[in-house]
């Protein structure tokens, strides 16, 4: 258990380095392609990935305080209900945005290696979540996408149609 923690622990520290750096190497190369509209597509993608992890933050304290003050519940309300890892999709959001913003070699390179690990962090944390939650994690992961927002806001549509539609048969 304690190496486990460890190489938890390490897995933190190698993607808060390498964050740090495409940081500061998008500084530093800022625009080096000299390409506008990636640089534009760049800030708007960084402002949507800034939003979805305050909303994403947001959406987890409000189902906490709703469902459950004892223990932890599975929050699926807010953007919870669009995608299981809203915060994780705010991350990887940032990362491109950086990518587009330095337009480098170097910041694709440790891009790439962000999102990997991004990705598997996310795969261990829907490990974790079916051993604490059980069924009612998989039948979350049946009805939400994991990052997918465009199907997941499809989802909902339809469920909202579906629901529209037993009420008025009623």
């Amino acid at each position: 258990m304690l190496r486990k923690g460890i190489g938890h622990l390490i897995g933190h520290i190698v993607y808060i380095a390498l964050y740090g750096v495409l940081i500061v190497s998008t500084i530093f190369l800022y625009n080096s392609a000299n390409l506008g509209e990636l640089l534009y597509a760049g800030w708007i993608i960084l402002a949507f990935g800034i939003i979805f992890l305050l909303w994403s933050s947001e959406s987890r304290k409000k189902g906490h305080v709703e469902e459950d003050i004892g223990g932890e519940v599975l929050v699926e309300s807010g953007m919870y209900a669009f995608v299981r890892h809203p915060e994780f999709l705010g991350h990887i959001l940032i990362v491109f945005a950086l990518i587009f913003i330095s337009q480098h070699w170097i910041s694709v390179i440790v891009g790439a290696i962000l999102v990997a690990l991004l990705y598997l962090a996310m795969i261990e944390e829907e490990k974790k979540n079916v051993e604490k939650f059980g069924d009612a994690y998989i039948d979350y992961m049946k009805r939400v996408p994991r990052i997918n927002l465009i199907a997941g806001i499809i989802k909902q549509i339809h469920n909202k149609r579906e629901k529209g539609w037993e009420i008025k048969i009623k």
